[in-house]
């Protein structure tokens, strides 16, 4: 088992390679959705620059917050001249050749077929696809085929390696729609989870009007702490790195946590539960009344004065504690975004909606 490390898409690092050579591509892709009611699947369209731009933001959080990351040296020729990463190969992000004749590849990747094909269409197409590439090595439903079994494919590299599979947004939404399919635990996406809902408690309200957690932009912390000390997109990765050596402590954490879960230490995972707790209740504490910053509620036909939370004094906490609270206290991410599509030209008008109601 690879602790708190995981394994890549190529299709990933494809996408990024298009967005920082070429910028944002505001035509459309296809997400596969899955239609039990007829079953069978459909294809809806989502904007390939909102797809683009959530794969820079996973990069963000995987070269800060893991060990190493991934990716199958095979199918790296969409990609391998992205001068960006040149830096980081072979020493953070890792080729590796994994043979995909290999049983315990073969297994997971049939059994991971056997669950994302969740309709009889899919299933049908997938055996189609699996004969037409016997014959003549040519997939006749092909772009099923790249998300289906691309993804399942990627699952049995992942297990082989004892590493978390992070999909391709566009994979990740057909998993996401698998409730059947439970990979093995992995505390850094768990911890990252946990962030994020603590993130929309700290910034919603309770108001006159009711709760104001709708069309509220919240990015996950380490993406506006380092698009925040960036001041171009060629800056975006070696500020990562050094946010990386900054959390250095708290990654490790991460890693620990891991190990004890895998070890099934129930002491060792109590005490890691009990700081997520205890950083819990600092952040409850800041949001009981009274304890809130200005609680003035001005109404108008254009918007609310929304209340202001007191930010809690980190001074008095130290180490993965201090490190936690200040990652749940950093910017929304509103002029986060602004500062990236600035660097693309296109933060304003309908380019803009589009990325900004995609991440609400």
């Amino acid at each position: 088992m690879q602790y708190n490390t995981s394994f890549w898409d190529n299709w990933t690092f494809e996408s990024l390679f298009d967005l920082f050579s070429k910028g944002p591509d505001f035509s459309n892709s296809k997400v596969l959705k899955i239609n039990k009611e007829t079953n069978s699947y459909d294809w809806t369209e989502i904007c390939t620059a909102c797809v683009q731009i959530e794969s820079l933001f996973h990069l963000i959080n995987e070269l800060v917050l893991r060990e190493k990351i991934f990716y199958d040296q095979k199918f790296s020729a969409g990609w391998n001249s992205f001068e960006s990463l040149d830096s980081l190969d072979g020493n953070l992000l890792v080729s590796v050749d994994i043979p995909t004749d290999e049983p315990e590849v073969k297994d997971s990747r049939n059994e991971a077929l056997k669950l994302l094909c969740a309709t009889d269409l899919m299933k049908k197409h997938q055996e189609e696809n699996l004969l037409g590439y016997r014959e003549n090595k040519q997939s006749p439903h092909d772009y099923f085929s790249q998300v289906v079994w691309g993804a399942a494919g990627n699952l049995g590299r992942s297990t082989f390696l004892g590493a978390h599979y992070v999909a391709h947004p566009i994979r990740a939404s057909l998993l996401e729609q698998v409730p059947l399919f439970k990979p093995s635990t992995d505390i850094n996406s768990e911890v990252k989870e946990w962030i994020d809902e603590e993130r929309v408690k700290v910034f919603t309200s309770l108001t006159p009007v009711g709760r104001m957690n709708n069309f509220q932009l919240i990015l996950p912390p380490l993406v506006t702490e380092v698009i925040g000390s960036s001041s171009s997109l060629s800056e975006i990765i070696p500020a990562a790195m050094e946010t990386r050596e900054k959390y250095k402590k708290f990654r490790e954490w991460i890693g620990e946590y891991q190990t004890a879960l895998e070890s099934e230490n129930p002491a060792q995972i109590s005490k890691f539960k009990k700081t997520l707790y205890n950083v819990s209740q600092d952040l409850e504490k800041m949001r009981k009344p009274g304890e809130l910053g200005d609680t003035k509620v001005g109404m108008s036909y254009i918007g609310l004065s929304i209340p202001t939370p007191k930010i809690p004094d980190l001074r008095k906490f130290f180490g993965i504690r201090s490190a936690l609270n200040k990652l749940l206290l950093n910017p929304k991410g509103e002029k986060t975004l602004l500062k990236l599509l600035q660097w693309f030209g296109c933060e304003k008008g309908e380019e803009l909606e589009k990325i900004r109601k995609y991440f609400i």
